[in-house]
């Protein structure tokens, strides 16, 4: 890895696993051995306190912490700024975990500034519009700063049941994905299963890669061309 590489977790729509899929994809890069921040911008600082909650759990003795993970608020623009210039000098991958809320301060600088927006998705009636909209937001501000934001999209259906959804929602999601990969790369599907309801930012929990396995790695591929990391450049 010869700079840092900048990736947000981002939709408008709550609740589709933004969250747990940014700390399972830290964990991921861990595992590959890649040098990994995790930066929290969310108000309520959830990653944060997600982390002091694990120290307590498990303490440093026991477990080894692989990444930091820092709050930080988007509202002041020069600080995001500098903050995003003080990442590019060194050789690691930020993982940006932002707020839902598209009216967010400093969202556009973080959009704009980022390598690649990881967009997690439902099959569902109501967050597959939702999506769209944000898919065209980030299209109209691409248009708008003319050749000046190059994040790459992926999008990532997450939280899918095979055990549910007629012929015509069938039809649907697959019209969706071929309706998204137009905008961005789409990830082989994430099942819905209990082990995902939890993370922990220190470790990969039980059964996580083996859910994950297959988006996460078509991930890594599209942002290194490879699956295996090259940790001799780190």
């Amino acid at each position: 890895m010869d700079e840092s590489i900048i990736i947000t977790f981002a939709n408008q729509k709550g609740g589709v696993g933004k969250t747990t899929l940014c700390v399972t994809f830290a964990n991921y890069l861990v595992k590959k051995g890649l040098p990994v921040i995790v930066i929290d911008c969310d108000s309520q600082e959830s990653l944060a306190q997600r982390r002091e909650s694990d120290l307590k759990r498990y303490p440093s003795g026991d477990t080894a912490i692989p990444y930091e993970v820092l709050p930080f608020s988007l509202n002041k623009e020069e600080a995001l700024f500098g903050f995003i210039g003080n990442i590019r000098k060194t050789r690691c991958v930020a993982i940006f975990d932002s707020p839902g809320n598209l009216k967010q301060q400093g969202l556009v600088t973080l959009f704009a500034n980022s390598d690649y927006i990881i967009c997690p998705y439902h099959y569902d009636r109501t967050t597959i519009p939702s999506t769209a909209t944000f898919i065209a937001f980030l299209q109209k501000l691409k248009n708008v700063m003319a050749g000046k934001m190059n994040a790459r999209l992926i999008l990532v259906p997450n939280r899918h049941d095979a055990r549910v959804g007629r012929r015509s929602e069938l039809m649907l999601w697959e019209e969706t994905r071929e309706t998204f990969s137009r905008y961005g790369l789409v990830t082989p599907k994430i099942n819905s299963r209990a082990d995902m309801e939890r993370f922990c930012t220190l470790s990969d929990l039980d059964g996580q890669l083996e859910v994950t396995q297959a988006a996460f790695d078509t991930i890594f591929k599209e942002i290194f061309g490879h699956i295996e990391a090259d940790t001799e450049n780190v």
